[in-house]
C-alpha cells in the first residue's frame, strides 16, 4: 500500500505540473497592460488553461487518494517534485532552456527524496483516531503562524514581502494536506460522511485562505523569493502534522541521519529549480515585441 501511495504522489505532482505548464503557455503573450476582468475572459476561451486547471483538479484529486495510501509525512514530500517537473515540461513544451545547473538541481531532488523514503519508514500515527484537542490546538498553531506572516508580509515591501506571503502560502499547503488526511475515512461512508466531516470545509476555508497568500507573494514582484518558502513549507508543515499530531514515529538512528541528508538535498535543489523555474516564469509571461 505504501507503494501504491508513492506512485499516486508522483502521478499528482505530474498533474499539477503538467497543468501548471498548459496554464502558463496560454498566458505566456497576455498583456500585462489589459484589465483583469478582460484578461480572465481571455484565458478562459483558450482551451490549454481551462486544461491547466483540470490538471491541478487531477492533481489534487490524486493527492487527496495517495493520502489514503500512505503517511503524511511520505507523501507531501514526494509532491514537491511538482518543481523539476514543471521545468521538465516546461523546456519541452514552451522550449524554455534548461542549463546543467539545473539539471544538477534536479539530480539533488531526485536523490534526496530517495534517500529521505529509503531512511525513514514512518510507522504508526492514524489521522481517524486523532484527537478532537490535538486537531484544535495544531489548527490553532497554524493560525497563529498565519497571523504572523500575514503581519510580517504586510509590513514587508518586495523581497521580503515575497517571502513571508510565500512561506504563508506553503505553510497553508502543508495545512490542508494534514485535513485531507483527515478527510480520508469519511470516503468509505460515501457522500454523505464527506459532507458530514468538518475537515471538508477546512479544506474550502484552506484552499481560499492559500490561493488569497499566493497572489499577495506573486504580486510581490519577486517570485526569487517567493517560490522556496511555498515549496518548502509545504512538506515541512505536513512532517510536523504527521509526528506532533498524527503520532507517526521513525526510529532515530543512523537511519534518520541518512534521512536528514535527503532532505538537505531536497531542500537545496528546490532552491535553486524555484529560482531556475521564476526566471522561466518572468520569461514566458512577458509579452511579444510590438513589430517594428
Amino acid at each position: 500500500m505504501l507503494l501504491s501511495g508513492v506512485l499516486v504522489a508522483v502521478g499528482a505532482a505530474a498533474a499539477n505540473a503538467f497543468g501548471s505548464v498548459l496554464q502558463r503557455s496560454a498566458s505566456r503573450h497576455h498583456d500585462p497592460a489589459a484589465g483583469r476582468r478582460r484578461a480572465v475572459l481571455d484565458l478562459l476561451r483558450r482551451p490549454a488553461w481551462t486544461a491547466g486547471i483540470a490538471g491541478h483538479v487531477v492533481g489534487f484529486a490524486l493527492q487527496a487518494a495517495a493520502l489514503t495510501l500512505a503517511p503524511i509525512s511520505m507523501v507531501q514530500p514526494i509532491v514537491i517534485t511538482e518543481l523539476p517537473f514543471t521545468l521538465v515540461l516546461s523546456a519541452v513544451v514552451l522550449h524554455t532552456p534548461m542549463g546543467r545547473r539545473a539539471w544538477a538541481a534536479i539530480a539533488a531532488m531526485a536523490l534526496g527524496l530517495g534517500l529521505l523514503l529509503f531512511c525513514l519508514v514512518p510507522s504508526g500515527g492514524d489521522p481517524a483516531t486523532t484527537s478532537g484537542v490535538a486537531w484544535l490546538v495544531g489548527s490553532a498553531a497554524v493560525v497563529v503562524v498565519l497571523a504572523v506572516l500575514t503581519i510580517l508580509g504586510r509590513g514587508g515591501r518586495g523581497r521580503r514581502r515575497a517571502l513571508w506571503f510565500g512561506l504563508g502560502a506553503g505553510v497553508t499547503y502543508g495545512y490542508n494536506a494534514a485535513l485531507l488526511a483527515g478527510l480520508a475515512p469519511a470516503y468509505s461512508h460515501g457522500l454523505l460522511g464527506v459532507l458530514t466531516t468538518w475537515q471538508t470545509y477546512g479544506v474550502l476555508v484552506g484552499g481560499t485562505v492559500s490561493f488569497v497568500f499566493l497572489q499577495q507573494a506573486l504580486q510581490s514582484g519577486d517570485l526569487l523569493w517567493a517560490q522556496p518558502g511555498i515549496t518548502l513549507a509545504n512538506p515541512l508543515v505536513a512532517l510536523i502534522w504527521g509526528f506532533a499530531v498524527f503520532g507517526e514515529r521513525v526510529p532515530l538512528d543512523a537511519w534518520a541521519l541518512g534521512g536528514l541528508a535527503g532532505a538537505a538535498g531536497i531542500a537545496a535543489g528546490t532552491v535553486v529549480l524555484s529560482r531556475i523555474e521564476s526566471v522561466a516564469v518572468e520569461i514566458d509571461v512577458r509579452p511579444p515585441p510590438a513589430p517594428a
